[in-house]
């Protein structure tokens, strides 16, 4: 028997209250858990689980076992990080979820160049359901870009900066005029998130420094920055959208912007991952990497950075 390779089955169980979750999280099937489980079991001479068809829960002397699992495992953890950082060497998988519009623009095109500094990595990334509650033990590392609160036992670090700008095309612009105040963008045809999303609140700094919120109330609600991108670039309205997707449409000059100087929407690019995640040396290389091609000022928002290779890959 495996007994450590049980015993993270164990935690994961006890952490997602569930067999079958916990398979899913560990990529194998509910009968291979439940067979290390038993053997685990068979082999302390206790029970640990109290388990029926619909139900999961720790016996007591399970809880403290639990205590002692994650001790154990973290303290493995940790010896595994510093071997693999003495000898320079990541191999194996890791598993990244992030926003799409993100996923695909500022992750994906860079995949490549990390793959050839470590060839012997396997990158399983997935762009649905980012704002999922149980992210955190489906994947190793979790990419949001909203206001990222840090569940307990985990970590989060700033990937980049991120900003978002009201945009509108140059015809829509010379068709319905510029709109100089917030009051003003009552008179146009706003592009808007679906009713459900928290990103319908724009705000802007007013003259005495407050913060004032404009509710959009638009006619065209989608439920993706790019169907918005899609449909304001052929001068559909006025969007408020991250520059990490409009960034290169501002530079190129098919979009413009509005409002700049009272804008103030602002929400970091947040990396999170489990403190006692075992494959803490591959996160810390792809955060680390990430943020090399990002940078202090990444190049979405950085006009002179438009031939830099990180720009050009993404531009691809």
């Amino acid at each position: 028997m495996d007994q450590l390779n049980s015993m993270r089955m164990f935690v994961a169980i006890a952490d997602r209250n569930s067999f079958k979750a916990a398979a899913d999280d560990l990529d194998i099937s509910p009968s291979v858990i439940s067979k290390h489980i038993s053997a685990l079991e068979s082999h302390l001479g206790i029970k640990l689980l109290e388990r029926n068809t619909r139900h999961v829960a720790l016996t007591q002397i399970g809880e403290s076992y639990l205590v002692n699992c994650r001790n154990i495992l973290d303290e493995v953890n940790r010896f595994e990080a510093n071997l693999t950082d003495r000898i320079g060497h990541l191999k194996g998988v890791l598993r990244i979820n992030a926003p799409p519009g993100f996923g695909h623009r500022h992750i994906a095109p860079h995949l490549p160049l990390f793959i050839e500094q470590h060839p012997d990595m396997i990158i399983d990334i997935t762009t649905a359901n980012n704002n999922s509650s149980n992210m955190l033990f489906e994947v190793d590392l979790h990419i949001k870009i909203s206001e990222a609160e840090v569940p307990n036992d985990c970590e989060m670090t700033i990937l980049a900066p991120n900003r978002r700008k009201l945009v509108g095309s140059p015809a829509y612009i010379e068709k319905r005029g510029m709109p100089r105040t917030i009051s003003d963008l009552s008179g146009h045809q706003l592009i808007m998130l679906e009713s459900t999303h928290h990103n319908h609140g724009w705000h802007f700094k007013t003259a005495d420094n407050r913060t004032e919120t404009f509710r959009a109330n638009g006619s065209v609600r989608m439920d993706n920055g790019d169907s918005m991108l899609r449909t304001v670039l052929n001068d559909g309205g006025l969007a408020m959208l991250p520059t990490y997707i409009v960034g290169r449409h501002i530079q190129s000059g098919a979009l413009v912007t509005m409002l700049d100087a009272q804008l103030d929407e602002s929400t970091p690019v947040h990396a999170l991952w489990r403190g006692n995640n075992h494959r803490w040396p591959k996160i810390k290389a792809m955060v680390e990497f990430l943020r090399s091609v990002y940078g202090e000022t990444p190049y979405w928002d950085d006009d002179s950075a438009a031939g830099s290779p990180a720009a050009l890959r993404a531009s691809k």
